[in-house]
């Protein structure tokens, strides 16, 4: 058995409307079905933590399921020898490689071309207004 148990949030919310004496008698016997002994045929003798308890019984049933399901995967594995052992000859580097101290100046160089690219389109696009408008004017003049 797991040697711990989760109570959910929903477990509380059954839990609000119970008096303390209700309470204490329902942790009670949550203690005693953690060590393996059936509460509901010696503890709870109140029919609402009884209702309240079945509900919560459920789901530590399938925690514990589950717990034993991940316990039989590990049994396995370790029988089968366990994480597999490293290779001896490795793939890649042994240590850690210095960080390249020029990645600022390949960032500082493409915001120069990214510039100088907004420059030529800018000088592409004011040439071309400039021959329209001299076409314009031409046009005008010689009607």
């Amino acid at each position: 058995m797991a040697k711990n148990i989760l109570i959910y949030e929903s477990h509380f919310e059954l839990m609000d409307n119970l008096t303390d004496a209700q309470s204490g008698m329902l942790i009670k016997a949550i203690g005693l079905f953690h060590k393996g002994i059936d509460p509901t045929q010696t503890q709870i003798t109140d029919s609402v933590v009884l209702g309240i308890w079945m509900a919560i019984r459920r789901d530590f049933v399938i925690q514990q399921k589950n717990y034993e399901k991940k316990c039989e995967i590990n049994r396995k594995n370790g029988e089968n020898g366990g994480r597999p052992k490293t290779h001896s000859a490795t793939v890649g580097y042994e240590e850690t490689q210095p960080n390249p101290q020029n990645l600022k100046d390949k960032d500082k160089d493409k915001e120069k071309e990214a510039e100088a690219n907004s420059l030529e389109a800018i000088s592409y696009k004011a040439k071309q207004i400039q021959l329209q408008f001299d076409n314009t004017f031409k046009n005008i003049q010689y009607g």
